[in-house]
């Protein structure tokens, strides 16, 4: 089993904790759980999304599944569907990994 499964049978939802902006005509995310005694969070951590990546947590604003956020990718940039399935479930892993994004069924989250 790979870095993403799991990823394509949950619904995905934007973390409460994180704090996107637009500036300079990009979609930045801040993270506001950084912990301050872990001294790799110490500084601040942004993270700048792409057109696509923008694109997708656009989508985010409500619940999606992995294989829904792909249709929607292949619809508005008409990219092969097996190439955005596997371009979301890694955009869905790396977000998970900084707490942008959360399982939907997660009751704490909301």
């Amino acid at each position: 089993m790979g870095a993403t499964s799991g990823v394509r049978s949950v619904k995905w939802a934007r973390a409460r904790q994180i704090v996107a902006r637009r500036v300079a005509g990009e979609t930045v995310l801040v993270p506001l759980d950084a912990r301050a005694s872990d001294t790799e969070f110490k500084g601040a951590r942004l993270y700048v999304l792409n057109d696509t990546g923008d694109f997708l947590w656009g989508l985010l604003d409500t619940p999606r599944t992995a294989p829904d956020l792909a249709r929607n990718l292949t619809l508005e940039f008409e990219t092969a569907e097996d190439r955005a399935l596997a371009d979301v479930e890694a955009f869905l892993v790396a977000l998970r990994d900084i707490g942008a994004v959360r399982e939907a069924s997660e009751p704490h989250a909301e």
